[in-house]
């Protein structure tokens, strides 16, 4: 999923309200957050725009400056915190549609840009099918993010709780196939390369690090929306973008 190239927000909530405040050190700390966080979907969008990566890179810049750094999105965040995709979504398309009315304007990011978008190169997404669009590309790196984010702290917490081989056959069975384009191993070797005692104990630790991911998963989701709801139902939709993908998590 090309790596994960900002940290997640603790929670986007709790970033909304500190980017509005007029402590002008905590409100910087939490828009530099956010950027971080949103730069790589909100780029995709732009390049599936037919934007060439600098020019793409320059507005993604000016988009955080506008709407972002100067409280116009952050402003109507509140009403709509639930939602913060669509008001994204939405705010672009207000912000291209005045781009394109006015291709002279002066640029408005401060030298240097707002946020680091290293890596903005290797970051467009190659979505299945030529015609998928910007509001498609947006969600497929946004979902990609977050999924590499639950899989970083998957292994993490197989390592810390002494689970490494758990891990090992999960990523040997289930990852490398879909991450790696790997070869699908059978079960019975994986077993041999790992050193686990027949294929119904490696089979109960691939049940374990999925239920781990689950775990992770979800709670990130509610860490990211404003109800339980909400996040069951982002949920529901990773689990359907994963089917499509090939994946059973």
């Amino acid at each position: 999923m090309g790596g994960m190239s900002s940290r997640l927000p603790e929670t986007r909530t709790s970033l909304l309200r500190a980017a509005c405040t007029q402590d002008d050190t905590r409100r910087r700390l939490a828009v530099d957050n956010l950027t971080r966080a949103y730069w790589k979907p909100i780029y995709c969008y732009l390049r599936r725009h037919r934007y060439q990566n600098e020019e793409a890179k320059d507005l993604t810049q000016a988009f955080f400056y506008d709407f972002v750094l100067e409280g116009r999105l952050l402003q109507s965040a509140d009403k709509e915190v639930g939602h913060f995709r669509q008001l994204l979504t939405t705010a672009l398309k207000r912000f291209l549609f005045n781009v394109e009315r006015d291709k002279n304007r002066q640029k408005r990011a401060p030298r240097g840009g707002i946020t680091s978008l290293s890596g903005a190169e290797g970051a467009e997404i190659d979505l299945p099918g030529s015609e998928a669009t910007p509001e498609q590309a947006f969600w497929y790196a946004w979902i990609t993010d977050l999924l590499d984010y639950a899989l970083a702290q998957t292994r993490q917490e197989c390592c810390a709780g002494g689970r490494e081989v758990h891990w090992q056959v999960f990523h040997r069975k289930i990852l490398a196939p879909i991450l790696e384009d790997a070869e699908d191993v059978p079960l019975k070797k994986i077993c041999r390369m790992c050193g686990v005692d027949g294929e119904s104990k490696a089979d109960n630790m691939i049940v374990t690090v999925k239920r781990c991911f689950r775990r992770v998963l979800t709670q990130r989701l509610r860490d990211l929306a404003r109800s339980e709801a909400h996040a069951q139902e982002e949920f529901q939709e990773i689990l359907r973008f994963l089917s499509e993908n090939g994946a059973r998590l």
